[in-house]
Parts: C-alpha cells; sequence; structure tokens
C-alpha cells in the first residue's frame, strides 16, 4: 500500500479553460505547477496549526490535540461501575420488595404486630435497604472515577442511579424507623 499523494487530480482529463492558456504557452508549466501544490499541501500537513498561510488563519476547527479522547474502557472503569449501578438499581426497583414494605407499614400504623412478624419485616427492609445502599455506592464510585475524558452516558447513568437510589435508600430508612415494636402475642387456646 503506497501512501504516496497519487491520482489526486480529477477523474475527468478534460482541460479547464485556464490550465489550456498554460498549456499553450508552457507545456511543461502545467506538470510543475501540479507538483509544487502537491508539495505545497504535504509542507502544510506536516507543519500543523502553527505554520503560515491558510491553517494559522484561524479558519479551520481547532486542533485534535486539544480534544480529549475518551479513556479506554476495562473492568474497573467508571463506565462499567456505571453499567453495574444501573443494573443493581434495576434489581432494586423490579423487586419491588421496598416500596411494599413501605406501603404495608404505613398501613399498619398503631396496630400491634407480634414480634416474629417485625423481626421479619426488618429482615426484608434490611435487605432491600442494602442492595439500594450498595447501587448507590458503584454510582458514586463511578463518579470519582470519572475524569475528563470518560463517556458522557457513563456521567449522566451515573448521576441519574446515585440520585435514584439514594431515594430508594432514604425509603429504606423511613421504613425501618415507621416499624411498630414487636408485642408478644398470648398463645391461641385450642377451640373445642
Amino acid at each position: 500500500m503506497s501512501t504516496s499523494p497519487e491520482n489526486n487530480g480529477p477523474t475527468d482529463n478534460t482541460p479547464r479553460p485556464d490550465e489550456d492558456a498554460e498549456t499553450a504557452t508552457e507545456p511543461s508549466t502545467a506538470a510543475d505547477s501540479a507538483t509544487t501544490e502537491e508539495v505545497a499541501v504535504e509542507e502544510t500537513a506536516v507543519e500543523g496549526p502553527g505554520a503560515t498561510g491558510e491553517a494559522a488563519t484561524g479558519t479551520e476547527e481547532p486542533a485534535a490535540a486539544t480534544m480529549l479522547d475518551p479513556r479506554p474502557g476495562g473492568a474497573l472503569s467508571s463506565e462499567t461501575f456505571s453499567l453495574v449501578a444501573l443494573f443493581l438499581l434495576i434489581l432494586t426497583m423490579l423487586s419491588g420488595r421496598l416500596v411494599e414494605l413501605f406501603a404495608t407499614v404505613a398501613s399498619i400504623g398503631d396496630q400491634q404486630v407480634a414480634v416474629a412478624q417485625v423481626a421479619q419485616l426488618n429482615t426484608q427492609i434490611t435487605t432491600s435497604g442494602a442492595m439500594a445502599a450498595i447501587t448507590v455506592l458503584f454510582a458514586v464510585l463511578s463518579l470519582v472515577l470519572s475524569g475528563a475524558g470518560t463517556r458522557t452516558w457513563a456521567r449522566w447513568t451515573a448521576s441519574a442511579t446515585l440520585i435514584t437510589g439514594l431515594l430508594f435508600v432514604l425509603v429504606a430508612v423511613a421504613t425501618y424507623v415507621m416499624v411498630p415494636a414487636g408485642v408478644e402475642q398470648p398463645p391461641m387456646m385450642p377451640m373445642g
């Protein structure tokens, strides 16, 4: 594969009016001017944006060196932790236990509840709250690892997951606080 600039001219070989005048006076001038133009283009490309000429006029976009490339992904990247946080949030939301437990505890109010049921409620609330807290930790880790080269979708996902996960943690804490104290139930008498 050759990297030399060959066959860069127009595909039709019909002479343009300004080329006709050049070729009529000096036949070798057209070939020399094409070579001179190719050399000038190559020099401008080699010199880069700090060179004089067209590139230095500021009409072109900023140099590609100022734009940051995305950081490489991997197992411990910000993008990975953002996706893990999102999947954990989906699991927390789809389980539905936290919202259901909140509704159950809110509907109990001042009713007496057996100690065994209170222990079950506390275990379920703690488990669901821990899942929401782990989700928040992964979202925070994703935001801490993000840098200037991190993809924007990873930041957006981590931020949204963090906010939603914190809301679930608050629901878990509120539910845990609202659970009434357990009361010993007297043993049931056999009916007979």
